[in-house]
């Protein structure tokens, strides 16, 4: 019996690691997506649900084994780049727009950085993040957000950065908009756009932590009094 009780329990140890979410990796979006519900980690936290969204009226969507994904960061600070190298003539409007989920932490800061990009004439590089905080968005990837939401903007030359503190969340889902635009008479080549977010303590992690500091002071008071006296 108790042969078979172990032999059960390796089986189920088995099964667990076989199952077990995969660290992410550098790979194309198409990777990712065929990830689905699964997704991959970084660190403690899942990034999961990548789908890719159709492009705006009169752009032509870069395909998404033409993207690159790549994980930085750690448990408390994870990041996704996304790597284009396209270039768009005058005329032309080129975009990736896809769509994902990250869970596992508590999240309260997004930050965006665009890099490795260039234009000319009337051309321009822009590099947006949608996000909705412990909700999702409807089929557009951008609008039905029903709790807080937020959209950071970065234009090549101009501002290259943004970031946004929030109402902490368990999860969020994210969009991502890295477009190349030529313009009427120059061009534009796409590079790097980063999403990065922060993770907070639980607010029951806090109460916790505020408790042990009282108790140890408490503690440390009644030795104090009990050595003066």
């Amino acid at each position: 019996m108790r042969k078979f009780s172990m032999l059960a329990a390796a089986l189920i140890c088995v099964s667990r690691f076989s199952f077990a979410t995969s660290a992410c990796s550098d790979a194309s979006l198409s990777h990712y997506i065929g990830l689905g519900a699964g997704g991959c980690t970084i660190g403690t936290n899942t990034l999961s649900d990548f789908a890719a969204l159709s492009s705006i009226t009169g752009a032509t969507p870069i395909p998404a084994g033409s993207i690159l994904l790549s994980p930085f960061g750690s448990s408390t600070d994870p990041g996704l780049r996304v790597t284009v190298s396209v270039s768009a003539s005058a005329g032309a409007l080129l975009q990736s727009l896809f769509t994902y989920r990250i869970a596992g932490g508590f999240y309260g800061h997004s930050a965006i950085a665009l890099t490795g990009s260039s234009q000319t004439g009337d051309g321009a590089v822009t590099g947006i993040e949608n996000f909705c905080a412990g909700g999702t968005f409807g089929p557009d990837g951008v609008s039905g957000c029903t709790t807080a939401s937020g959209s950071l903007l970065t234009l090549n030359g101009t501002q290259n950065t943004d970031s946004a503190f929030f109402g902490a969340a368990h999860f969020l889902s994210v969009t991502d908009d890295l477009m190349a635009d030529g313009g009427l008479a120059g061009t534009a080549s796409a590079g790097t756009l980063s999403n990065q977010f922060s993770t907070v303590p639980e607010p029951s992690t806090i109460l916790l932590l505020a408790v042990g500091f009282l108790s140890a002071g408490v503690i440390r008071w009644k030795l104090t009094k009990r050595i003066c006296s």
